[in-house]
C-alpha cells in the first residue's frame, strides 16, 4: 500500500515538473529553459527534480512529449468525433499554440546537437504514424509514395505556418493556404475558408 502511494506520489511530481517545463519553455524559449526556473515554476527541490530528470536535454524531450501526448489524444478525439474538415481545424488550432510552437525551438536545437536530434526522433515518428490514417481520409486513394508527398507536406507546411504565426498573426490566411494545399492534392476538407 505504502509503495503503491509513493508511486503515485512520484507520477504525480513528475508531471508537475513536466507541465512546469512547458510553461518555462512556453515563457523563455529553449533557451532560457532552466532547471532552477523548472524548479521554482514547479515548486519542488532540486532532489526531486534531478530525481526525476538528471538532464535538461532530458527534461526538454519529456516535456516536448508530454504535450505531444495530449495533442495526440486531441487529435484522436477529432478524427472519432468529427470529419475531414475538422481535423484539419483542429490540426490547425494544436500548430498554432504557444505549446506546439515551444517545442519547435526543440527541433531547431537538433539541428546542431546530435543527442537532442536522436532524442526527439522517436516521437517525431510516432506523430507521424498517428496521423497517417486520418489523413487517408482526406484524399482517399493515393498510391504510398503521393500520400507519404501530402502528409509529409501539410505536417510541414503547419509547421512553417506556426513559425510565421510568431511575427504575423493571419488565421484566415493561413486557412486559405491550407485549403489551397488540400485542393491540390484533391483532399475532401475544407478548412472553412471562405
Amino acid at each position: 500500500m505504502e509503495a503503491a502511494r509513493r508511486q503515485s506520489r512520484a507520477l504525480r511530481t513528475r508531471e508537475q515538473i513536466l507541465a512546469a517545463a512547458v510553461e518555462v519553455m512556453v515563457g523563455h524559449g529553449y533557451a532560457g529553459l532552466t532547471m532552477q526556473r523548472v524548479q521554482t515554476a514547479a515548486g519542488v527541490t532540486r532532489g526531486a527534480l534531478t530525481h526525476h530528470f538528471s538532464s535538461m536535454r532530458e527534461l526538454a524531450v519529456a516535456a516536448v512529449d508530454y504535450v505531444a501526448a495530449a495533442q495526440a489524444g486531441e487529435i484522436e478525439a477529432a478524427v472519432a468525433d468529427a470529419g475531414p474538415a475538422e481535423l484539419i481545424e483542429v490540426l490547425h488550432e494544436v500548430t498554432r499554440r504557444p505549446t506546439y510552437v515551444a517545442g519547435l525551438e526543440l527541433w531547431v536545437a537538433a539541428r546542431t546537437d546530435p543527442e537532442l536530434r536522436a532524442a526527439l526522433r522517436p516521437g517525431a515518428r510516432q506523430l507521424g504514424r498517428q496521423l497517417r490514417e486520418p489523413l487517408l481520409l482526406l484524399v482517399g486513394d493515393l498510391d504510398d509514395e503521393r500520400l507519404e508527398v501530402f502528409a509529409d507536406g501539410l505536417l510541414s507546411l503547419l509547421r512553417g505556418l506556426a513559425v510565421g504565426g510568431v511575427l504575423r498573426d493571419r488565421p484566415a490566411l493561413e486557412k486559405a493556404v491550407l485549403a489551397a494545399w488540400l485542393g491540390a492534392f484533391g483532399a475532401q476538407a475544407t478548412t472553412g475558408a471562405g
